[in-house]
């Protein structure tokens, strides 16, 4: 039976047939479950090339994701410029995409990889905590080791909008390789019945109520603001525009309220084939996503 649903950056998983009591979620976990489901990681392809790759391998891809992108403007520039793309030109933006798409594959890899490592490194500080709303939500845009089903490539956790009369937020899985031709496979926390396996967190092994109240007192958010813009400009490795494969950056949004939950997002900065700015993007929409940003960048989130 594979007890592994997803691989999260960040030593991170979803898991299945675990089954833990609310009251103890954020308690170790039981040494049993964490050996059987690193076993898994083990056996996996992922995990098996994790021993051939050197540290930070994943960033390698990065320079050459890179230099792709940067050929791909010069075109761009060139087909605006003269009024038309040459013969050569779209031979050689053909000759890119089938680039992009080895490399799409090599850095899911070795992204896989390099999160099942940190995942067995983490082991001794595991705990286990029943997959919610918060839990999702964190979880939103960054990579995962979960398989397209339609066409083998890896997907990402995408939010929608928030429902007034549920009071929640709808969730999908997005193919990464193919967002437009791939279905969306959708993700209901409450029916899924999964379990986190992952580093203590208080913003997300608090009661609800609890968090909920110290994310929104005006102290916090106040705080929160300051320690967020401080990182306006950077890159995030978590974060992957599945197009050009480049970390985003994160900024303001055009015309934002200026409200915590209203004003930041991830961005790619790079130029489509037809000279657009690429369009996709990662708003900050709740206060686990703004957590878990704040925890890649400085290591606590919100509540520390």
């Amino acid at each position: 039976m594979s007890f592994l649903e997803s691989l999260f950056s960040g030593a991170k998983a979803f898991i299945r047939e675990v089954v833990v009591p609310v009251l103890h979620a954020a308690k170790q976990v039981a040494v049993e479950t964490v050996r059987v489901v690193l076993e898994e990681i083990d056996r996996s392809e992922f995990g098996r090339a994790a021993t051939r790759l050197i540290d930070g391998a994943a960033r390698q891809y990065f320079g050459r994701a890179e230099d792709l992108a940067a050929e791909q403007r010069e075109i761009a520039e060139r087909a605006r410029r003269d009024g038309r793309r040459s013969t050569r030109d779209v031979d050689r933006l053909r000759e890119i995409d089938l680039e992009r798409r080895k490399l799409r594959e090599d850095l899911d890899a070795a992204q896989a990889s390099e999160a099942s490592v940190a995942l067995k490194n983490a082991a001794g500080e595991l705990v286990a905590s029943p997959v919610s709303d918060d839990e999702t939500s964190a979880a939103v845009g960054i990579l995962s080791s979960r398989v397209c089903p339609a066409c083998g490539g890896t997907m990402r956790m995408r939010q929608g909008g928030f429902n007034g009369t549920t009071q929640r937020r709808s969730f999908y899985w997005l193919c990464s390789a193919h967002p437009g031709a791939c279905k969306t496979i959708p993700f209901d926390p409450v029916k899924e019945n999964l379990t986190a396996l992952r580093r203590a967190d208080p913003n997300l092994d608090l009661p609800l109520n609890e968090r909920r109240e110290i994310w929104e007192r005006k102290d916090v958010i106040r705080g929160t603001q300051i320690r967020l813009r401080q990182h306006l400009g950077e890159k995030d490795d978590e974060v992957i525009c599945p197009h050009h494969l480049l970390p985003m950056k994160l900024l303001e949004q055009p015309n934002s309220s200026g409200l915590l939950l209203s004003t930041y997002q991830y961005v790619c900065l790079h130029v489509d084939d037809d000279g657009r700015a690429c369009q996709h993007h990662v708003p900050l929409e709740t206060f686990p996503q703004v957590s878990e940003s704040l925890r890649r960048s400085e290591g606590a989130g919100i509540i520390r």
